[in-house]
């Protein structure tokens, strides 16, 4: 098409004769491709990018695409581009991430330096489970970019972690603990029948500890769906110590959904619990995520759950648990990035003392250096019991902060195991002498993502 031509189109039963180019036409070849027809009107290429944009935010899709194809054909490179890049976004909406590839190849067939069309082309060539070529396309735009911007193309490379095919993190860290059963330091604690002297077991104790924690995942395509099945493990073990071990297990499984409002991922949720080495509670329900928005510099996401939970000799405490949050990621620069979370959880349990419900928040603040990223973080938790306590005669009420600090020295990593250090301090508040406690943890250990 030369930059004399017109397209004519059909969008929304009106014709449109749409100018691709502003090249002017010679006179003798002007003329009015809408003469005798009242419900024909020529547009401009802008009039068509607005066009399609309207057409996108009131959900006609195929009416945006259909005018973003015909935008491919102008003969500006400039307009071509422009037009393939928002092609691709509209057909991954359609859930078309074959055609939203075929768009960013063709762009970047013609601008190779396009290094934000090749950023979309490797994400959504993660979202495919092409994991190799997607970090192939990443390898190319770190080779290109100014050294402030790989950063932050290796900070995305990282998070395409989260949509390969199968992948594994684990963590093992050991260090010392200054309250390994989080239990209060008093000695005796009043109730209404008299001082009660509490167990050597029953008040705090230090000890070193060494814990060890992981995930796996993995995405099957089942009946023409994803299927994303996760595990995870985290083991709090403290030798000489076995009584206070801590073993906890989840395994979750369900579809995962690419629409229009985001990703989203429901699931069925099993969970069991193990402490000093025994049988401690198990759980089972559904767990619900929603990758509401995914940009450059924002990600916002919700998680709920509802588990029916069981707890081993202890019936009180059986009972069903809702969970939900919100978290906001923003980044600020390249290196610096912060993270919000919002949380809520109820516990409807077996008998009203032991029901409660809990509201927190926590922010995290991560800095990317040469050789290292630091972090820190501070949280705040509120427990409230529904009901008072019979042995003590009050109603359990706990204010909960704890405050984390490390570092991750990539600049050290040996065969991918990454060094990690992380300070770790809690202090909670209680109405009741048994929840009130202060705890202090330093672990040193390494991290590896598969």
């Amino acid at each position: 098409m030369n930059s004399a031509a017109r397209l004519l189109l059909s969008f929304g039963g009106v014709a449109v004769a749409a100018t691709c180019a502003g090249a002017q036409v010679p006179a003798a070849a002007q003329h009015d491709p809408c003469a005798g027809d009242p419900n024909c009107r020529q547009a401009t290429a802008a009039e068509l990018f607005a066009a399609a944009d309207a057409a996108a935010e009131a959900g006609d899709l195929a009416g945006a695409e259909t005018l973003l194809v015909a935008l491919t054909e102008d003969p500006h490179p400039e307009l071509r581009a422009e037009a393939r890049f928002r092609l691709a976004s509209v057909r991954e909406r359609r859930g078309d991430l074959e055609g939203a590839v075929a768009a960013l190849r063709a762009l970047l067939a013609e601008q190779p330096e396009a290094h934000r069309a090749r950023l979309e082309l490797s994400r959504i060539l993660a979202l495919e489970g092409k994991d190799k070529e997607a970090r192939a396309e990443l390898r190319q735009v770190e080779a290109k970019v100014p050294a402030d911007v790989a950063r932050s193309v290796r900070r995305f490379s990282s998070a395409l972690t989260n949509l390969k095919r199968r992948g594994a993190a684990i963590e093992l860290v050991a260090g010392p603990d200054s309250n390994i059963n989080r239990a209060t330091s008093a000695q005796y604690i009043d109730t209404v029948i008299a001082p009660f002297r509490l167990d050597r077991d029953a008040r705090g104790q230090s000890a070193m500890g060494v814990s060890a924690g992981g995930e796996a995942w993995s995405r099957d395509t089942v009946l023409g769906a994803t299927l994303l099945t996760r595990a995870g493990l985290h083991a709090d073990l403290f030798p000489g110590r076995g009584r206070f071990d801590d073993v906890q297990f989840s395994l979750s499984t369900g579809p995962e959904f690419e629409t229009p409002f985001g990703r989203i991922r429901p699931a069925f949720l099993h969970e069991r619990r193990w402490y000093g080495g025994d049988a401690y509670s198990s759980g089972a329900g559904g767990v619900f995520n929603w990758l509401a928005v995914s940009k450059e510099k924002d990600q916002l996401q919700f998680d709920g759950s509802v588990i029916r939970q069981l707890v081993r000799n202890n019936f009180a405490l059986d009972g069903t648990r809702y969970a939900v949050f919100a978290t906001y990621d923003h980044a600020f620069t390249p290196e610096t990035s912060v993270r919000l979370t919002a949380r809520g959880v109820v516990l409807d349990a077996a008998i009203e003392p032991e029901s409660l419900w809990q509201a927190g928040g926590d922010l995290l603040i991560a800095h990317i250096l040469p050789g290292a990223t630091l972090f820190g973080q501070a949280g705040y938790t509120r427990t409230k019991a529904r009901a008072p306590v019979p042995l003590f005669d009050r109603t359990r009420g706990d204010d909960r902060i704890d405050v984390t600090g490390g570092m991750i020295a990539k600049a050290l990593t040996v065969g991918g195991f990454v060094p990690l250090v992380r300070l770790t301090y809690t202090r909670s508040r209680s109405t009741i002498l048994l929840y009130d406690f202060k705890r202090a943890r330093l672990d040193v250990g390494l991290t590896h993502e598969f």
